[in-house]
């Protein structure tokens, strides 16, 4: 599936993750896989937050900007945000055991940045990406195999 829709609005936003989060919660062929692409300030870290708040979660959700992973949990469910903004050498990746987090079997993993883990990093169960459009839009693109409904 490909989908293109404009986000105008953080409520947009916000309708979007419902329904991310809501077919997240009911699939059940874990590990997924989320890609999320788009330069600096196109709502990336937005987009998993209100995910991770739709899932559940919460305390304060962290930008990984600087841990690089920052982990939660619901249940049985392990959720990995990644963001590989700062990664200069694929190495790295090894380093901080990425690996181990993307093969942990009862898990979502969101990747910011996966571009920096090009050559390391499988193809994304979903991938989105978000585009500046105009002061306060964004476009969004959503690539998937799976049955998400959007």
């Amino acid at each position: 599936m490909n989908k293109e829709l404009v986000l105008s609005s953080l409520d947009e936003t916000k309708q979007l993750a419902e329904k991310l989060s809501s077919f997240l919660i009911k699939e059940n062929n874990y590990p997924i896989s989320i890609h999320l692409s788009g330069d600096l300030g196109t709502g990336k870290t937005t987009l998993v937050k209100e995910v991770l708040n739709y899932l559940g979660i919460e305390n304060f959700i962290n930008s990984p900007t600087f841990t690089l992973i920052e982990p939660y949990e619901i249940e049985d469910l392990k959720i990995f945000h990644i963001d590989l903004y700062r990664v200069e050498k694929i190495t790295e990746l090894s380093a901080i055991g990425l690996e181990e987090y993307l093969q942990e079997a009862n898990s979502i993993n969101f990747i910011e940045w996966p571009e920096k883990g090009s050559g390391f990093l499988k193809e994304p169960d979903i991938a989105i990406s978000l585009f500046h459009q105009g002061e306060t839009a964004r476009k969004c693109e959503i690539k998937t195999s799976l049955n998400l409904n959007l």
